[in-house]
């Protein structure tokens, strides 16, 4: 399956409008990772350093019912937990560029000037997304369960 990059205002608008606004949805994995590591010697590699994304939401529709999302050149984040007793799901999620950065965010109307704790949301210099519906239930895709 191939990649849907996100570079335009209407490619942001195209990817709320294919998955529903992220309605009726969940976070359901994410996967980390940068370009640095320690080798064999325990010598510190580096790369470029860029922290990435992926991320994997499902939702209650189909056609896609499961979407790979890729945050490239993340630059920050929240991640709220949620909390014991409480249903999580997304009513609708907000995609929006301003100076040089895309911010997704789990909560509609969504203030990039004034980011709050209570919302999950991620800043990146590029976005790219795939349909992966057959991800679908509970198997883990990135890591393994417990």
């Amino acid at each position: 399956m191939h990649w849907i990059e996100v570079n335009t205002e209407k490619d942001m608008k195209k990817l709320l409008e294919v998955f529903g606004g992220f309605h009726d949805g969940c976070l359901r994995e994410m996967h980390l990772w940068n370009s640095y590591f320690i080798d064999e010697d325990l010598c510190m590699g580096s790369g470029e350093g860029n922290l990435n994304a992926k991320v994997i939401f499902q939702r209650q529709l189909e056609s896609p019912s499961a979407i790979e999302v890729y945050f490239t050149q993340v630059q920050r984040m929240n991640i709220v937990s949620t909390p014991s007793n409480y249903w999580y799901s997304i009513f609708e999620a907000t995609l929006s560029y301003k100076d040089g950065l895309y911010y997704w965010s789990d909560e509609d109307n969504f203030n990039i000037d004034s980011p709050t704790n209570e919302a999950m949301w991620i800043s990146s210099k590029g976005i790219k997304w795939r349909n992966r519906s057959e991800w679908m239930g509970e198997e883990l895709r990135y890591g393994c369960k417990e």
